[in-house]
């Protein structure tokens, strides 16, 4: 089985993280591809970082609003799942915890893909263990052109799959500071995310 694990805060989950999930499911023939929202990431601030229980529900109802996966050519919804395996993890949240917990979840004969976003993967150095990361998955860097890779160190690069050719023209960081600003968010996530951000007063 070809497993792609999806990490990150998700905070909130948009148009562009589901675009890279399309792609690297398409491209990689993916069985399943996994959404973990973090629970306790050690390398963010608390800040701005909406609860676990808002981010796991915005990632819910983002890979089930048909209407969202339409418009991105998707008819992959049964491939999408969520997982709160982080989140009920207490403590700290560690990458090479969770991977360690799926492979016992799913037998040792799982294939694993860990995907990233270009500014996670620049931060692995800072990680627990990072190479045992690397040993235990398929690490796929998805490449931003905001974001240059070549100051990885090669020891890890030479390790990575680099995944290019998705236009991201958002972050959630935009989307937080779009929302303080009062400005409208309705082309960047699904309009149940949207409105449940709303519903929630998230991010004001």
């Amino acid at each position: 089985m070809k497993l792609g694990l999806f990490g990150g805060t998700f905070n909130p989950i948009h148009i562009g993280h589901l675009k890279i999930a399309h792609k690297v499911l398409d491209d990689f023939g993916l069985d399943k591809l996994i959404f973990i929202p973090s629970g306790n990431p050690p390398h963010k601030g608390a800040g701005e970082i909406a609860g676990a229980f808002h981010r796991l529900k915005m990632l819910e109802l983002a890979i089930a609003d048909e209407a969202c996966l339409a418009l991105l050519g998707s008819s992959r919804r049964e491939r999408f799942e969520v997982s709160d395996i982080e989140i009920k993890r207490k403590g700290t949240s560690y990458t090479l915890d969770t991977i360690k917990q799926i492979k016992e979840i799913y037998g040792k004969d799982v294939i694993l893909y860990f995907i990233a976003g270009a500014d996670m993967a620049l931060d692995l150095p800072n990680w627990k263990d990072p190479l045992k990361i690397l040993e235990l998955s398929h690490f796929i860097a998805v490449q931003r052109p905001d974001f240059s890779l070549e100051k990885l160190n090669e020891e890890y690069r030479k390790k990575m799959i680099f995944v290019e050719g998705v236009s991201i023209d958002v972050s959630s960081s935009d989307i937080r500071k779009r929302i303080k600003e009062g400005k409208t968010i309705k082309t960047l996530v699904s309009e149940a995310v949207r409105e449940y951000i709303e519903d929630n007063a998230l991010f004001i």
